[in-house]
């Protein structure tokens, strides 16, 4: 069928713009004829590139144009979320269609989204949005879930889970699309989110899996076999020199970020007549100053080669993801967070191993859903007729386990991640605090109505940790029980009050849920606050309270790092508010990992650089950068709760601190911070030649601002404090090559 047969099923203006000789993809066939203009619920499975994207536009879209109300699409990463902005931004802004997109600060109801109709978000904001009472939430027609099978995520997947579960009752009469290529009990799925089953295997670039032994590629029949010269020992540099030899591109998965950085250096060696100056100069100098990670992947990246992981800053992954799309970088090795994240699709998919290393279970295969979303990414839908994707096996009889696991597997069963105490306590609170649940029964009715509840029926549980065990699960007595455990620990907390008739959120109970914390984290802030509004306190009294607490993953304690704590211990353990445990309690390891986690913030704020950081934690810039925005949000929090136990003299150390983190900087540097343009090294520049306030920076003569923080930037500074430098003053400068900094020979 082609779009234009639809005739007067869509509106006129968004027939117009899609292109009407298009004809319709298996998917998108299968998802009209069960009643996806009809405005029916659907769940869509089929593989990536198969259209299902198009699918959810069109019904958010046409429910748009007929005035039925919003759209919310629903995606797992803010990375995401900005590539599908700009995609439908460009698509139906020109329809009148007002598109937004919003993930960023959490304790907001960012009320300038009730005068947009296309609102592409992340869960967790979605969540946030409904906890501060977003008026235009009751305005949605359209609710789209892309990657539902992210339920399956013990990160991700709870907080998708409730989501879904108060969108269902929420908007009782608007559609649903959600959207995966990787379900293995896509019915169960289905009839829990009361959504028609839309299944197709079609893809619009054909895939042939195979494996790679010795030096030869067997797709087992589907393609004739590949023989791929012995030029180089290890066999992913050869697949990959390979793949750039016959003018393609290849993602290669690797486990861990050390094994990514490790096959783009040695596949860069192998590469050695590509040469990408100027990407290579802006992927140097993506921080203020180069790091030896920097320089690594500068070196790699130089030679058209990349490694991707989230020890990488932002600048850096956007550089790497758009050359790679414009064919400047040939080959990416990267972690399986790639294949979750942006849409990155290539020639050639290489999987480097198909085990992962846990300290529970030792080397073991990752689950087929894994390998299902590594090898989608083969194949370029409008560019090649084919993908390959191609597993690297040690043996002729590991070989022929991937092809009977992998090739001819299924993905596990999506299995809900809900049952999680931390996450019930969240959940719970916050379901109370928005006024969605008013009396105990209403908060165990909810639980019942999500996908755990739905797949277990009466016969489930509460659990302490992420996994199902495959035993008989306790009735549903106990359940409740577990229920009414954590609203009495809610009241403890005063966080929550009930009389006869309901239960309501007490004040500090709202700005907790508001604010998106565990409530156990929240009591542990709160004890801590209130120790230091009487005690004598330090930064690192704040800076380990924060590391206290689940909402920061916390470095590991290492072995080599016994006699540096035990030292630095000693010396802070006064001003911890916090105190350690007995060293011989199971509790004693947490506590050294949070403490090493503090540490690393405070050497943050002594603007130690991240190659001494690197070096001392074992911590890249990107990770960083992560813990940093995390410390952000809970010095924030600390900072509210304070407003709320008028805490006045807390409130000023925690904005206080709250810059030197942003920033990285001591606290003799704040003045200059206020400059635009000036960071924690030109400050400290200007400092230590006599600069220390915005007074001496004004009497400063440009030229000395200038040969300490660059031409350019110190007429910017000099235009802040309101005097124009005349154009024969500037001084020029010569641009730093790539060798300056020893990134590249």
């Amino acid at each position: 069928m082609q779009l234009s047969e639809l005739g007067k099923k869509l509106p006129a203006k968004l027939l117009e713009s899609l292109s009407k000789t298009q004809e319709l993809r298996p998917c998108q066939q299968k998802a009209i004829d069960t009643g996806l203009l009809e405005g029916k619920s659907l769940l869509v499975c089929s593989p990536t590139g198969s259209g299902k994207t198009l699918v959810a536009e069109i019904a958010a879209v046409k429910n748009i144009l007929e005035g039925k109300g919003k759209c919310v699409y629903i995606v797992p990463l803010k990375s995401l979320a900005s590539e599908k902005f700009e995609e439908f931004k460009n698509k139906y802004e020109k329809l009148g269609v007002k598109v937004a997109i919003s993930i960023g600060d959490l304790d907001s109801a960012d009320p300038w989204l009730a005068e947009k109709d296309f609102i592409i978000t992340v869960s967790e904001k979605l969540d946030s949005l409904i906890r501060h009472g977003a008026p235009w939430i009751s305005q949605v027609a359209t609710v789209v879930i892309d990657e539902i099978h992210l339920l399956n995520d013990p990160g991700r997947g709870p907080t998708l889970e409730i989501l879904a579960t108060m969108l269902k009752k929420i908007l009782k009469n608007s559609q649903f699309i959600a959207l995966s290529a990787t379900i293995g009990n896509p019915k169960e799925l289905a009839s829990w989110l009361c959504a028609e089953l839309v299944e197709d295997a079609w893809r619009p670039v054909k895939l042939y899996e195979g494996t790679f032994f010795p030096n030869e590629v067997d797709f087992f029949g589907g393609k004739e076999k590949i023989t791929i010269p012995e030029k180089f020992s290890e066999p992913a540099v050869q697949l990959a020199i390979n793949t750039i030899a016959i003018g393609k591109q290849a993602l290669v998965f690797c486990a861990t970020k050390q094994s990514a950085e490790a096959m783009a250096e040695k596949i860069s060696k192998a590469n050695a007549n590509v040469r990408q100056v100027d990407l290579a100069k802006k992927i140097l100098h993506a921080l203020p100053k180069p790091t030896v990670q920097c320089r690594r992947l500068a070196k790699s990246v130089l030679r058209g080669v990349a490694f991707h992981h989230a020890g990488l800053v932002q600048k850096q992954k956007s550089l790497i993801e758009n050359s790679f799309r414009s064919g400047a970088v040939k080959i990416i090795c990267c972690t399986p967070t790639l294949a979750a994240g942006v849409n990155l699709p290539a020639f050639r998919a290489i999987m480097k191993s198909l085990k992962r290393y846990s300290e529970k279970w030792g080397y073991s295969y990752i689950p087929v859903l894994e390998y299902k979303q590594m090898t989608g990414r083969a194949g370029r839908p409008g560019m090649e007729a084919f993908g390959e994707a191609i597993s690297i096996a040690g043996s002729e009889d590991e070989a022929r386990e991937i092809y009977d696991k992998y090739i001819c597997g299924t993905p596990e069963e999506i299995d809900s991640k809900l049952a999680v105490e931390p996450v019930l306590r969240m959940a719970i609170l916050g379901l109370i605090a928005s006024g969605f649940c008013r009396t105990a029964e209403s908060v165990i009715e909810f639980f019942g109505d999500t996908f755990y509840g739905f797949s277990y029926a009466n016969d489930y549980e509460i659990k302490s940790n992420a996994s199902r065990t495959s035993s008989a699960a306790p009735s549903r007595i106990e359940f409740d029980l577990g229920i009414m455990k954590i609203l009495q620990k809610l009241k403890d907390y005063k966080f929550i009050e009930q009389n006869a008739e309901k239960i309501y959120a007490t004040y500090l109970g709202k700005r907790v849920a508001e604010l998106y914390l565990d409530p156990e984290s929240a009591f542990t802030l709160i004890n801590g606050l209130k120790i230091a509004d009487v005690a004598e306190t330090q930064t690192i009294s704040y800076l380990h309270l924060i590391s206290s607490v689940i909402e920061i993953p916390n470095l590991k304690f290492r072995k080599s790092d016994s006699e540096f704590l035990q030292e630095k211990l000693i010396e802070l353990e006064q001003y911890l508010l916090a105190k350690p445990p007995s060293e011989f309690s199971w509790e004693y390891e947490e506590f050294q990992d949070s403490f090493k986690t503090a540490l690393l913030f405070e050497d943050w704020i002594s603007e130690m650089s991240d190659d001494e950081l690197m070096e001392k934690y074992k911590i890249r810039p990107g990770e960083l950068r992560t813990k940093l925005a995390n410390a952000d949000w809970l010095l924030y929090s600390c900072q509210e709760i304070s407003r709320i136990l008028n805490f006045k003299d807390l409130i000023s150390e925690l904005i206080k601190l709250r810059v030197r983190m942003k920033h990285g900087l001591k606290e003799e540097l704040l003045s200059l911070k206020k400059l635009k343009g000036i960071g924690r090294y030109k400050a400290r520049k200007m400092f230590r030649a006599g600069l220390t306030s915005i007074q001496k920076v004004k009497e400063a003569k440009y030229e000395l601002l200038a040969g300490l923080i660059g031409p350019r930037t110190a007429v910017k500074v000099k235009g802040q404090l309101g005097e124009k430098v005349e154009p024969q003053q500037i001084i020029k400068k010569g641009q730093s090559g790539l060798s300056d900094y020893g990134a590249v020979v």
